[in-house]
């Protein structure tokens, strides 16, 4: 046998070889751009392979399926985080502070307002002050004036000239009923001269002797004199009034007297001075708490001075309406601002009559937004309504979902899938694997068609497969696959988008499936 027969068989063995490798490998994704030319006929060497750090790959599972039920809603705040800012009194805006978007803390200052019923308040309260220290030094002096014995003779002596100005008081309404008594009995016998001159002119009249003008005038004497006894007796009546109640004040004066001597004798009228002088001071200081209490309820501080007000945040939040300037006349019944604590906000879906057997409180939802197509917000039926719309024909369903970002605003439009029942399974992949490209779903998926693959169990080769994939509803951290992934397979969920961008500028080849 010829000498070079082996060498030639080794030959044909080794290209034979080489060819079924490039075969086998033209479908795959290699991660280099191609292989390089060594620059020496018939030699081909591969680069080496691409790699990407931190890939995380995780199976898809089996999992329950269920089915949903397709609502629109709108984005609304919940009224207890919806808060509206007015001033606690009337008044006129010196300052205003904060536009519409901006976010506020609870107790940032807002606006201030001067009011002329607080300064009048703050009058009050320094009046009823004044007066609690006069009654402080009041009780002090009698404090004083006990301690020389002097309060109980004051006291008799005042209880005596009251008595004395009693009696007189009597006396002179006694003067006034005899005055009145003897003005009544001049008016009667004035009247009963009248009647008999009334009587004599009507007969007069009957007999044609007196004309009727003179008649007229002898009845219109006799009314006037009737009057006049009226008002005599009008006199006397109340005359003898006056005389019962300045006998009522002599007999309390009377008795006042008697008391004070026996107090006197007692020795307690300084201990009852001691006691009036205390309770005035209780009752004036009483006064001056009621004082502070309104300032307060004005909602300024009863130490500060001035007539301006602090119209302060009730919650924190975001502005989101302002209707004050500075200058304008504000009172509590107007809003100068609104105050939306958004961190947790409401999607109000509309819900038809034939689907309300379907929907209850405790379903879950993923609810999306046209802001962020490819977010999806997890949520929990709240409540479901109980009276329909006469015209849709709808009720509103409501949900809650956590804001904490702030990205969801109070009149977006809401796309809501409920979970209303199980059907069947599904397969289920970490919810990040999934991408959007040009409108379409897609996942990564190791490629592992390659020897090296098969025999590492792993990507070894580097190469990654693009599936286009239809999603259902979200499970938490997971989200439904209806087509393009079965369970057991390998996605991608942390350096898809390397992998994205690999393939966009050249690095990595089209994959296996996609060859």
């Amino acid at each position: 046998m010829n000498r070079t027969t082996p060498l030639l068989i080794v030959a044909a063995m080794g290209l034979t070889s080489a060819a079924t490798y490039y075969f086998a490998t033209a479908h795959r994704v290699l991660p280099s751009a191609s292989a390089s030319e060594s620059g020496k006929e018939g030699a081909a060497t591969a680069e080496k392979p691409f790699r990407i750090e931190g890939l995380v790959v995780r199976r898809a599972e089996a999992g329950p399926g269920w089915e949903t039920l397709a609502l629109t809603g709108r984005v609304t705040i919940p009224p207890e985080r919806l808060v509206k800012v007015s001033p606690r009194i009337e008044g006129k805006v010196v300052a205003a502070y904060g536009t519409i978007g901006t976010p506020v803390q609870r107790g940032q200052l807002m606006a201030v307002v001067s009011s002329v019923a607080l300064a009048e308040a703050r009058a009050q309260l320094r009046q009823a002050q004044g007066r609690a220290d006069a009654a402080v030094r009041s009780l002090e002096q009698e404090a004083r004036m006990v301690g020389l014995g002097g309060v109980g003779d004051r006291q008799l002596e005042e209880a005596r000239t009251a008595d004395i100005a009693a009696q007189s008081g009597l006396a002179e309404a006694k003067s006034e009923v005899a005055q009145a008594k003897s003005e009544v009995a001049r008016a009667d016998t004035e009247l009963s001269q009248c009647r008999s001159r009334l009587n004599r002119a009507k007969e007069l009249f009957t007999d044609m002797i007196m004309s009727r003008q003179d008649l007229e005038s002898a009845e219109a004497e006799f009314r006037r004199d009737s009057a006049t006894v009226d008002a005599a007796q009008s006199r006397l009546a109340g005359a003898e009034a006056a005389v019962e109640r300045a006998r009522s004040h002599a007999e309390i004066a009377a008795g006042y007297v008697a008391r004070e001597e026996k107090l006197h004798r007692g020795k307690l009228l300084d201990t009852r001075a001691m006691m009036t002088a205390r309770s005035a001071v209780d009752t004036a200081r009483l006064e001056a708490n009621a004082a502070e209490d309104r300032i307060r309820a004005m909602g300024a501080d009863p130490r500060a001075t001035g007539d301006t007000i602090a119209v302060t945040a009730p919650i924190s939040g975001r502005i989101v309406s302002r209707q004050t300037n500075v200058g304008q006349m504000a009172t509590p019944a107007d809003e100068m601002f609104a105050i939306a604590d958004t961190t947790v906000v409401w999607v109000e879906a509309d819900l038809f009559e034939r689907d309300m057997g379907r929907v209850r409180t405790g379903q879950r939802a993923e609810v999306r937004f046209d802001s962020e197509p490819d977010r999806a917000w997890m949520a929990v039926v709240q409540s479901v309504g109980d009276v329909l719309n006469p015209e849709s024909r709808t009720a509103k369903v409501r949900l809650a979902l956590a804001n904490g970002a702030g990205g969801l605003r109070s009149g977006m439009f809401a796309n809501v899938s409920l979970q209303t029942a199980r059907q069947g399974s599904t397969v289920l992949i970490p919810r990040q694997a999934v991408l959007d490209d040009a409108g379409k779903k897609i996942v990564y998926t190791p490629c592992m068609e390659c020897p090296e693959d098969q025999k590492a169990g792993t990507n070894a080769c580097g190469a990654y497969d693009r599936l286009e994939v239809t999603t259902g509803a979200l499970r938490d951290s997971r989200i439904e696959i209806r087509k393009g992934v079965e369970p057991g397979t390998k996605v991608v969920v942390e350096g898809q988008f390397q992998i994205k961008s690999a393939l966009g500028s050249g690095q990595l080849k089209a994959g296996c499936t996609d060859h």
